[in-house]
């Protein structure tokens, strides 16, 4: 998993400190089997079925032809529409979902980083197969990029659930929940922490800018090389 380098400032570190007395004690991820919201998303991650907004599945279906060029036409869209149906079940915005595959992987299926972070959306193994057996699914389905991103967006959705804040959530996506609980705990959570929801947002704040243009645009941006970081 590639990480940004910290980023200080006093407005940074108070913005911390006002999240660490926000939320100084997050529920539990909890056990439970999928939510009605969930079981929609399956079930419309089917062929013939387009979730969300009209149109949404193909432009997500055009922008991974450009970023995953390897995957069959029709592993790429049913991952699209995986993409869109997880992400409407969950409350999250799909260019959310997109700009987290990313910074996590810049879109290859295949990532594996050093801590064992598997796929697009970099779980590691026991996250992984806990979210693939709550989706009743088999360990092996893990290595299908459809089912990584199910199970990414399942689990960024318990961390939203759980801690109350997208900037919060999305560190204890980075870091892991426990790391982020202890320091909430301690009533601060160390700047070097939100240079992940940093980045999280700032892709998304590209992709908002692209996808409000014309379809060729955004493609275009797609295809365009990444900046140095």
């Amino acid at each position: 998993m590639r990480r940004a380098a910290p980023r200080r400032s006093a407005g940074a570190v108070l913005g911390v400190l006002t999240l660490g007395a926000v939320i100084a004690f997050p529920r539990p991820l909890g056990d439970a089997r999928p939510s009605a919201g969930e079981q929609r998303a399956e079930a419309c991650s089917t062929p013939g079925c387009e979730p969300g907004a009209p149109g949404w599945v193909e432009r997500v279906d055009a922008w991974l032809g450009v970023r995953i060029p390897e995957l069959e036409d029709g592993d790429r869209r049913r991952l699209a529409r995986t993409v869109v149906a997880e992400a409407e079940a969950a409350r999250i915005d799909p260019l959310l979902v997109l700009a987290l595959i990313e910074v996590e992987s810049s879109y290859d299926p295949g990532a594996l980083s050093d801590r064992g972070a598997h796929g697009l959306m970099q779980l590691r193994e026991p996250t992984l197969r806990r979210e693939v057996e709550r989706a009743g699914l088999e360990w092996e389905d893990a290595l299908d990029p459809a089912v990584n991103v199910q199970a990414g967006i399942r689990y960024l959705r318990r961390l939203l659930d759980a801690f109350g804040r997208e900037e919060v959530a999305l560190m204890a996506y980075n870091a892991g929940p426990n790391r982020i609980l202890r320091y909430l705990r301690g009533g601060e959570i160390p700047e070097r922490f939100q240079a992940y929801p940093r980045r999280v947002r700032s892709e998304f704040r590209r992709l908002r800018r692209s996808w409000g243009e014309e379809p060729a645009t955004a493609v275009a941006l797609a295809r365009a090389p990444r900046a140095p970081e």
